[in-house]
């Protein structure tokens, strides 16, 4: 069979692939059918914009109509005639296949066009209304025959004009029509044998919409990004491959490097400079690409509908974000990195590339011209020189010549003539090109930064400047582009934008001006300070845990100077760019450990990962996405998100926000992190550098009488209140209206669960007589379970206001210290409580300090018992006057928040943290004392006081807390058979005997919240002689810094105590290897976190990780409510424990804590016991005995039986403490 075409036929295959050459002729074979020809458009010529069909036709096919459609409007179509049918512009979309409106028999086998589609289709079909208005404008063009399964199917092959195809064809106008194209995208069949009319009307429709649907979490998403891989091949750069080679083939050490890099970290520092120095090209990220059923791939933008034939491609950034995970060595990566591009320069912007060329009042010298040229091209001339230096040649001159002409250009005034400025602002500004990086850190990591280069690199391999003072001016611009890194506190830099914020308010004041024009309207004195950082453009600007610019974007003070900066690369680097983008290692790091399991580290990661991978939190994934937007539009400025108006722009919360139902586009967001994010898979690095083992269990322990009491009190608060107000009104204490004093009542019942001396007497005596009066009250109406619940808290509060020891503690804020063998004569005035009938002594800790710290001196005395009586009446009489003075100043603080409820008059509930021993006002008094370290004088440096903080109130002329020796006794003293038997606590029963059992060999962090915590702790340490330091927030921040090198690098200091807000982000505390929560932590990540300050590269040893859980209390609720909760839920909960109705519902209903009558009456069964007793006058020679099991329940530490696996714990492969009862009493011997 022969067919004869008109000359706009082409040839094609249904690949979609076709020969725009004129043909006049085609052979085609009897043996195949014409309904096998690929595309219509092989077939067809287009005369008049009718269709002409070459082939035999069934005779009974309709003729298709060409009248226009009524009431469709009076829309006209320019040269419709020649370009409608052009299909050379026309991309094969998709197919439908449905039951044909036409007779059985009567529909053709051929293809033919359908220019009106009810001749075929439907009127009730979805797409009928769509296809025929976009028909009528052109905008696609359909094809039907019978399908190949059923003769009363019919086969429809949908045709689309692209839209960078359509520019000059059809007018801006039909972007009204995007609605049915979109519609239109979402029905069509896109498999091949849909196209090839190979199925019936039943099968399942394979559209865009199913096939770019991706429900893959964030996380998964961020874990899974593809790990660096540079290619120096890629980089046209010379210089730059040159660099990347030396980092990637394994150099032994990079010229001013002493130390070798892991694998990882040469590909991520490679990466980072093919990233600076040769950004790829990009497509867009709101372009999808997408294959249609015959194979060609085109671009559609399912936010606009655009379809697009072309690749529309941006630049990435010459930057980004790196991402490696915490304990990574991000530090390190970053100065390899300025070390390796070490006097590169920033090119001019194009902008301002114009009339660079100097106008020399003479002709200059070659050296002159030449140095000149070279600056203002950019060519790094510094590393040959420095080259030429180390081999002995001098060219000082050249060097001068060229700094002098170091490239600059000229920033345009754009200020009008006529306006009241100074010439200067007029004549616009000077900005002068630096090599130097500038790197902006919080300021208690600058030493940190400092002890890396000093560790790894050699000394003067770079010029550093340190800029952290608040009130030292910075050096002029001249001065710092000499510098190759020039490290500025976060603090420090935020300053430059503080004049600009004092200018605003002068100006609101109108001062006269102080120039001799004497002119009011004068602006001289508004002159602003200008930051000489302005007035640079850096190579590169480096911001160390940027992610706190997620939060807040460009919108503070750090914001606005950045905004004005001039800066060629930008890095973020944080191992969590937002709360929700972390590493699956370190989610993993909170788990607890599962003895027995087989599966590594690795495998653990992986199923974490699958469990993860379809958990969407849109909660947080929407405030994840909102946050990394700021970091992409605000400060890295990448395109198209941060292209102006005019400029195409493009919305990031309309293409990547997810929308509060869960709907998303993902893949703007997944082609947006894959061009900015460097980061290594776990598996990646593991391969390369692995981490030692990782340990964490919960310690369930047994409550002390005292732990008892702290909790039950709360207990009888919350149902007093709740019975008394009739869980009604503003009087319940969970009505809305009473959140924020309900809030900070949690979190001091959180921390009773440690020790609490919050409430006085008098408070819970009130409350007794209140509730006492309101049971009597014949006029309330209770349940029966009302009344038992409040009878059960009339009993808790008898039992409180019955202990003496207890009203002791409350009285005087102090920690119960358990003694044995105290001499006898001075033991009453020292004592807490009336001597009792057994030889263990309720003592305060402060009491056994000023003890010690008199046998001390004393101690070379014939008796060094002497005076120790009268010693003791004076201790108690000091601190008897400065409770009464306490009292009597703290009156009716507003510190000391009540709720008054109308149904228990004068009922107190306390709701403010008691942050020190004594009380509410003794917060500074306390936080400042315990914020030294411990060991007295034996500080490393003379920077730091070498007595302690001065306190501000009384006590400031005692020196109580002096950490003392312990004294040299003679073995037959009295004093040496004191000892420390127990506290009044079960954690720091517990903790005291860990850390004296592990502190020689390992160092330790505990971690704590509330500062009246740390309080207590570090006076137990000072007790046994236990050298710390403690980092909190009221310590300023370059004593903090001191701390932690100290801790880091002396073996004086063997415990950090860390306050747990502070331990988030960006820390190295690898020298510990043993972690301590003193409370369960509410939010896994904060957990994981703090425990990844430790377990990080660096790290040689296994890190062993406990929380201590008191049992059959609500601590143990929290937990498991923490096990099986989503990662939205953690986030909406993450403010506070109310926001989650479980655990919230659980604080309602609280249960008392049963207490036995032997509690009640025996002084010995009340404290919680040490394992380990500790001398209280000498050092402790006592051991662990190796058939004494070290446990809180009876059971050798390392014994798991007793551990239900619970949903996601992370596995291990051998047991959780591998020390037995023979190595502690080995380790313990040391000790003698």
């Amino acid at each position: 069979m022969e067919l004869s075409l008109l000359s706009d036929g082409c040839t094609s295959s249904d690949e979609g692939l076709y020969d725009v050459d004129l043909l006049t002729r085609l052979q085609v074979s009897d043996s195949v059918p014409l309904t096998e020809l690929a595309w219509p458009p092989n077939v067809l010529s287009s005369t008049g914009g009718k269709a002409v069909f070459l082939g035999t036709q069934s005779p009974s096919m309709k003729t298709p109509k060409t009248e226009p459609f009524p009431n469709r409007g009076t829309f006209k179509l320019e040269n419709d005639g020649d370009r409608r049918l052009d299909f050379k512009n026309y991309l094969p979309l998709g197919s439908l296949n449905f039951v044909s409106v036409v007779p059985e028999g009567q529909l053709s086998k051929n293809w033919r066009e359908i220019v009106w589609p009810p001749d075929v289709l439907p009127d009730a079909h979805p797409l009928f209304v769509p296809l025929s208005r976009l028909l009528k404008v052109s905008l696609i063009h359909i094809f039907c025959r019978r399908n190949q399964t059923s003769d009363n199917i019919t086969t429809i092959r949908v045709y689309v004009l692209p839209d960078d195809r359509a520019l000059g064809i059809l007018p801006k106008t039909l972007r009204k029509y995007r609605q049915e194209m979109r519609t239109v995208m979402d029905m069509v069949d896109i498999t091949e044998d849909a196209w090839y009319g190979k199925v019936g009307t039943n099968t399942l429709i394979q559209g865009y919409k199913s096939k770019l649907m991706d429900d893959d979490s964030l996380f998964y998403i961020f874990n899974t990004l593809k790990s660096p891989c540079p290619n120096p091949a890629m980089v046209t750069n010379a210089a730059a491959r040159d660099l990347m080679d030396a980092l990637l083939e394994g150099v032994p050490l990079i010229p001013g490097l002493k130390t070798k890099l892991y694998p990882y970290q040469e590909r991520s520092a490679a990466m980072m400079i093919q990233r600076e120095v040769n950004p790829a090209r990009m497509l867009d990220p709101r372009l999808e690409t997408i294959t249609n059923p015959v194979g060609t791939s085109f671009y559609y933008d399912r936010e606009a509908c655009t379809l697009l034939s072309e690749r529309r491609e941006y630049e990435e950034a010459a930057g980004g974000i790196l991402a490696e995970t915490m304990g990574y060595g991000k530090t390190l990566i970053c100065l390899a990195v300025i070390l390796q591009t070490k006097g590169q320069w920033p090119h001019i912007p194009p902008q301002h590339s114009l009339g660079l060329h100097p106008t020399r009042p003479r002709v200059a010298s070659l050296m002159q011209m030449t140095a000149a040229t070279i600056g203002r091209t950019s060519i790094p001339w510094k590393p040959y020189f420095d080259q030429l230096c180390r081999e002995g040649d001098d060219f000082q001159s050249c060097v001068r010549c060229l700094m002098d002409n170091a490239g600059c250009y000229t920033i345009p005034s754009t200020v009008r003539k006529h306006a009241r400025k100074s010439d200067a602002e007029l004549q616009g500004s000077t900005i002068l090109l630096s090599s130097a990086t500038l790197v902006i850190v919080p300021a208690n990591l600058i030493n940190q930064w400092l002890r890396e280069y000093h560790i790894h690199f050699e000394e003067k391999s770079l010029s550093v400047l340190i800029i952290d003072d608040l009130h030292k001016p910075i050096p002029s611009a001249a001065e710092l582009r000499d510098y190759d890194v020039i490290l500025i506190s976060k603090a420090r830099f935020e300053r430059e934008s503080s004049s600009h914020d004092a200018a605003m308010k002068a100006m609101k004041k109108r001062v006269s001006c102080q120039c001799p024009s004497g002119s009011r309207h004068c602006s001289s004195h508004l002159l602003q300070y200008h930051s000489p950082l302005k007035d640079l453009h850096f190579l590169r600007l480096i911001v160390d845990e940027g992610h706190a610019f997620a939060s807040t974007g460009a919108s503070n003070n750090a914001g606005k100077v950045l905004n004005e900066l001039h800066v060629e690369r930008k890095w973020i680097i944080s191992g969590t760019p937002t709360s929700g983008l972390m590493g699956v290692e370190v989610d993993m790091a909170a788990m607890e450990t599962l003895e027995g399991a087989s599966s590594t580290n690795a495998e653990a990661n992986q199923e974490a990962l699958a469990v993860r991978r379809k958990e969407i939190a849109i909660a947080q994934e929407r405030k994840d996405i909102e946050k990394l937007g700021n970091l992409v539009v605000k400060f890295l400025q990448l395109k198209p998100w941060a292209n102006l108006k005019q400029n195409d722009s493009a919305s990031w919360y309309k293409y990547v926000m997810t929308s509060r139902t869960g709907t998303r586009n993902i893949t703007s967001l997944k082609g947006t992190l894959e061009s900015l994010v460097i980061r290594h898979r776990v598996q990646d690095v593991e391969m390369d550098q692995p981490l030692p083992a990782l340990f964490n269990k919960v310690v369930h322990l047994e409550p002390s009488f005292f732990d008892k009491l702290s909790i039950n009190i709360f207990i009888l608060v919350l149902a007093a209140n709740a019975i008394t107000s009739e869980r009604e009104d503003r009087d319940y204490m969970f009505h809305r209206s009473n959140r924020k004093p309900l809030d900070q009542l949690v979190r001091n019942l959180r921390q009773s669960g440690f020790y609490w001396t919050g409430f006085s007497a008098h408070e819970v005596s009130e409350t007794v007589r209140v509730s006492t009066e309101y049971m009597q009250n014949e006029d309330k109406i209770m349940s029966a379970g009302d009344r038992a619940l409040l009878q059960m808290a009339l009993n808790i509060g008898i039992t409180c206001l019955a202990s003496a020891a207890w009203r002791s503690f409350s009285e005087q804020a102090e920690m119960g210290m358990f003694v044995k063998d105290f001499p006898a004569p001075a033991s009453e005035p020292w004592s807490l409580c009336p001597s009792s009938r057994n030889r263990h002594i309720l003592y305060g800790t402060t009491h056994l300090q000023l003890a010690q710290k008199y046998v001390v001196e004393h101690a070379y005395a014939s008796d060094p018992t002497e005076g120790l009586f009268e010693a003791g009446i004076t201790a108690k009489r000091k601190t008897q006057n400065l409770i009464s003075r306490t009292t009597e100043s703290e009156g009716n603080s507003p510190s000391r928040q009540r709720i008054h409820t109308g149904s228990i008059s004068g009922q107190v509930v306390p709701t403010s943290t008691i942050f020190t021993p004594y009380g509410v006002h003794k917060k500074s008094v306390r936080v400042r004392t315990i914020l030294r370290p411990s060991g007295g004088t034996n500080l490393p440096t003379t920077s730091v006081p070498q007595q302690p903080i001065s306190r501000k109130s009384a006590m400031k002329s005692t020196s109580m807390f002096q950490s003392s020796s312990p004294a040299d006794l003679d073995p037959d003293s009295p004093l040496a058979k004191t000892v420390l038997v127990g506290t009044a606590s079960a954690k720091l029963s517990y903790l005291l005997d860990r850390i004296a059992l592990l502190h020689l060999d390992e160092k330790i962090i505990v971690f704590y919240e509330g500062d009246h915590i740390a309080w207590y702790i570090a006076q137990a340490l000072e007790l046994i002689h236990v050298q710390h330091l403690i980092y909190a927030k009221g310590i300023a921040v370059s004593l903090r810094a001191s701390y932690l090198e100290w801790f880091n690098n002396t073996e004086t200091y063997r415990v950090l105590l860390m306050d747990l807000p502070q331990a988030a982000h960006g820390l190295n505390v690898a020298s510990a290897s043993r972690i301590f929560f003193v409370n369960p932590v509410w939010s896994p990540s904060i957990e994981a976190q703090a425990i990844k300050r430790a377990h990080r590269i660096g790290q040689t040893r296994p890190v062993y990780v406990e929380t201590m859980v008191l049992k059959n209390t609500f601590e143990e609720k929290l937990l498991d409510r923490r096990k099986v909760m989503t990662t939205d839920e953690h986030q909406q909960a993450a403010k506070s424990l109310l926001d989650d109705t479980p655990m919230n519902n659980v604080i309602k209903n609280l249960s008392f804590i049963p207490l036995s009558s032997l509690e009640s009456q025996d002084e010995e069964a009340q404290m919680a016991k040490l394992h380990i007793p500790q001398a209280v006058f000498r050092r402790s020679t006592n051991t662990l005995s190796a058939d004494v099991p070290f446990s809180s329940n009876g059971q050798d530490s390392c014994d798991m039986g007793d551990v239900e696996p619970q949903k996601r714990k992370r596995r291990a492969m051998f047991a959780l403490d591998p020390l037995s009862s023979e190595e502690t009493a080995k380790m313990t011997a040391k000790r003698r």
